[in-house]
């Protein structure tokens, strides 16, 4: 699946914000020292102490584990895990903030190599490691998205497959004395969805279960 880059500038007009669909690690090299950053969905501040505990397990032996999260724009919250104050968690957490990322913690590792960056060089590498760690992030979104399972003839069923292939994200299909569709669409493609059963079935299509209900998708699929 493709990554969607991350953008410096984004407003609550562009649509739903962004958190973390999939990720994976992204390193920073600078005088030796390596940063290792990854991006994961956070719904909850309770769930960030096993997340955390994840990137130790994945990168034993670092010297410092630095996070910061954003779940909404006032529960926020960030650690420098023993780097200087004001040096690691807070500019991750600019990061967060000025791209708009909710639901969203980033965990960044420093294995130490040797040379000092002072104050000024820390903030930069973990800006820089947070930054590239939400590139190497497939964004996702909330989505309002529906589900029904429809019956139809076996004679409407190959133009109905054709004509709703670009209207769903999903289509499964069981076959006995009739052909059962369990469908799933954005719910704003529902309606013409609907129509293309009507107007293939000549109106002899049954609905026989519907479920509204919200789920991540990753953005612009």
């Amino acid at each position: 699946m493709p990554k969607t880059p991350a953008h410096s500038l984004r407003t609550k007009e562009v649509g739903p914000l962004p958190t973390v669909f999939s990720s994976a690690p992204a390193e920073y090299v600078v005088e030796r020292s390596r940063f290792i950053g990854r991006s994961f969905r956070l719904i909850s501040a309770d769930l960030s102490g096993t997340l955390i505990d994840s990137m130790r397990a994945q990168f034993p032996g670092a010297n410092h584990y630095t996070w910061a999260y954003r779940i909404t724009e006032a529960a926020n919250r960030a650690s420098d895990d023993g780097e200087p104050q004001g040096t690691a968690g807070l500019p991750m957490l600019n990061v967060l903030t000025r791209e708009d990322w909710t639901e969203t913690l980033v965990v960044v590792v420093r294995f130490f190599g040797g040379i000092k960056l002072g104050r000024g060089g820390l903030v930069h590498a973990y800006q820089k490691a947070a930054q590239l760690a939400l590139e190497n992030t497939t964004q996702g979104v909330m989505e309002a998205l529906q589900r029904a399972v429809v019956r139809i003839d076996y004679s409407s069923y190959d133009k109905i497959m054709r004509a709703i292939e670009e209207r769903t994200l999903s289509v499964h299909a069981q076959f006995a004395e009739d052909v059962t569709l369990d469908v799933k669409v954005r719910e704003d493609q529902w309606a013409s969805v609907r129509a293309v059963l009507e107007q293939e079935t000549r109106g002899q299509w049954q609905l026989v279960e519907e479920q509204q209900f919200q789920e991540l998708m990753p953005r612009n699929l």
